[in-house]
């Protein structure tokens, strides 16, 4: 049985053979602008034909999630009064109209089809193939934005900031063309107020800094959120004594390099200062709580929720990981979590650094601070993970801002 897609192929090639003036063969293409236009026209009927008949189920779910991130995008933009808030062009595209962010992938593919460089179903294989991988990509990040928005909203910033953390962009030896990395230290980057929030994704920075930066009027103080952790290339100078680092070399030699990070980091303080560092290129600092983001269903199944224990055990977050699904998990997962508690990361007196300590971080590759002052008030909580079935509904994230809240610790950074 022929397709839509493969009916509005024919089509095309109809139009091409009715205009000899456009010229498409395996080493050219010419369309001239008087049929550039109708020809476009018919071209991305296909790519919206193929996407209809091979992909219902993803198209609902993209446009289920269009329609929510757009609530809450409104929501976040009066909740900070921040003006803008973007994401990168592909997502962005992606959650405005999802056919059009995924019809994208298949501009060149048709192109070689209609140059005879792919058959009908060389071409029909590699563009599912495409389209899967771009659809989990921008659908993932998407739904993690939300999040991030719905935190955002829950948190009720009065204050927004920025922090200009270089990449290979805008400093050519961020790039590693120039200089080894790690060999490059630098002061941190300046802090600055700001009414927009960029959701920039880049695959090596200077530093690595909160992507997420505001003074939060519900809870007294800031907030740091980092996502799409990636290599930091610079040493920085300056870093706060008053924040625990952990050194990353250790971290990796214990735990590896793949899926070392959590979706989420976030982090607050009283001093905005603490905030200005997330990772270097040799320390991290360690969260207050982690998130991993959940938005297609066999998470479990895959490991996900060994992953995230992994990500405890690592980085230590002082009031546990919170895992946020957007469908409903499974009972063995909860179940898991519930026979299952997290014990290599408990936090105990011996690995909580307090001003007598010999060192500021757990482990024996700690930075010293030489002024921080930790409390006890009492023996700390065992890091949980607990499970958020958010489904679209931002309010059920209120849990992490009210964790966020309590006052487990007395510390001179809280």
């Amino acid at each position: 049985m022929v397709s839509t897609w493969q009916n509005s192929l024919a089509q095309l090639k109809e139009f091409i053979k009715d205009n000899p003036s456009i010229e498409i063969s395996e080493n050219c293409i010419s369309i001239p602008g008087d049929v550039r236009p109708e020809f476009y026209r018919q071209f991305d009927i296909i790519r919206t034909d193929f996407l209809k008949d091979n992909f219902p189920s993803s198209l609902e779910k993209g446009y289920e999630l269009s329609k929510e991130f757009a609530e809450i995008y409104k929501e976040a933009i009066a909740a900070s009064g921040l003006e803008s808030i973007s994401v990168r062009a592909a997502v962005n595209w992606f959650l405005q109209d999802p056919v059009n962010g995924l019809m994208r992938s298949l501009f060149d593919p048709i192109f070689n089809l209609i140059r005879g460089k792919l058959s009908e179903q060389a071409f029909a294989e590699s563009a599912t193939r495409l389209i899967d991988d771009a659809f989990d990509d921008y659908f993932r990040e998407g739904y993690e934005r939300w999040i991030l928005l719905g935190l955002l909203s829950l948190m009720q910033p009065d204050k927004n900031y920025f922090i200009n953390s270089g990449d290979f962009h805008t400093d050519s030896e961020v790039s590693g063309g120039a200089i080894t990395a790690g060999m490059r230290e630098e002061p941190l980057e300046t802090v600055i107020e700001s009414k927009k929030l960029a959701f920039n994704v880049t695959s090596i920075s200077s530093f690595i800094v909160p992507r997420v930066l505001f003074h939060t009027q519900r809870l007294g103080c800031y907030v740091g959120i980092h996502t799409d952790f990636t290599e930091a290339y610079w040493r920085a100078r300056g870093k706060s004594e008053r924040v625990e680092w952990f050194k990353i070399k250790t971290l990796t030699e214990e735990f590896g390099r793949s899926r070392l990070w959590p979706d989420l980091l976030i982090y607050t303080t009283k001093d905005l200062d603490d905030l200005r560092l997330v990772a270097d290129c040799d320390w991290v600092a360690r969260p207050d709580i982690i998130v991993e983001v959940e938005e297609s269903v066999g998470w479990y199944e895959k490991g996900g929720l060994d992953i995230a224990r992994r990500h405890i055990a690592a980085l230590k977050p002082r009031l546990g990981c919170y895992i946020v699904c957007r469908n409903t998990p499974p009972v063995e997962a909860c179940d898991a979590i519930m026979s299952k508690p997290p014990t290599a990361t408990q936090a105990t007196p011996s690995n909580i650094a307090t001003q007598e300590s010999s060192g500021g971080v757990i482990g024996d590759d700690a930075l010293a601070p030489s002024q921080i002052t930790q409390e006890l008030v009492s023996p700390p909580a065992e890091p949980f993970i607990r499970i958020i079935h958010a489904g679209y509904d931002f309010k059920t994230l209120d849990s992490i801002v009210e964790e966020l809240g309590k006052e487990k610790l007395v510390t001179g950074n809280k």
